[in-house]
């Protein structure tokens, strides 16, 4: 129990020393709890590679922000394993989206003349509909069903807070919705 304590004040210190942008405190961290979140993005991703990938972003997201632990809230072990977990399934959720849009095009041959104007016709209206966008809702549409961006993902993309983005792409999507039914 005691050396459980004297880690969990150890990892507490290493966080207070980056706030103050101690490099040494984050390598500290790092050494004494990658091991351990590798093992975890491993098992829950299945693939080492993507681990490793979404290891970085929660050691990237730690550096900038220590001061975000709250120890009321738990260890920092705990703290770390719980957005190591949120990467993870973000993770999952943008692999399964890029799946779900990974679908064979159809050879030009296999398009009818017919059904080529018409998608013509529906992308212009299209095009036209998101240019009347602000930039905003046109980026964040965008992200969201041209990439496969999570609201998380777009929100470290753009910087922006989470509430903006969801409200982006809801009125953006409204304004697509009224400019393609007139």
């Amino acid at each position: 129990m005691s050396e459980q304590r004297n880690s969990d004040q150890q990892h507490l210190d290493w966080l207070n020393d980056m706030s103050m942008g101690s490099r040494q405190a984050f390598q500290s961290l790092y050494e004494n709890s990658s091991g351990k979140l590798l093992a975890i993005a491993t098992k829950l991703l299945g693939r080492k590679d993507l681990a490793e990938e979404v290891l970085q972003e929660v050691y990237i997201k730690v550096w900038h922000n220590p001061e975000v632990y709250h120890s009321e809230r738990g260890s920092v072990m705990t703290w770390l394993i719980s957005i190591l977990r949120n990467q993870c399934i973000d993770q999952l959720r943008h692999s399964k989206v890029k799946q779900k849009h990974q679908h064979k095009m159809p050879e030009p041959a296999d398009i009818s003349p017919q059904l080529d104007l018409d998608m013509s016709a529906s992308n212009q209206k299209l095009d036209e509909c998101m240019r009347q966008l602000n930039g905003e809702q046109r980026n964040t549409i965008q992200l969201a069903f041209l990439y496969g961006y999570t609201h998380q993902e777009i929100t470290r993309h753009l910087t922006a807070p989470l509430g903006s983005i969801k409200s982006w792409i809801r009125r953006g999507l409204e304004a697509l919705k009224r400019c393609l039914m007139s």
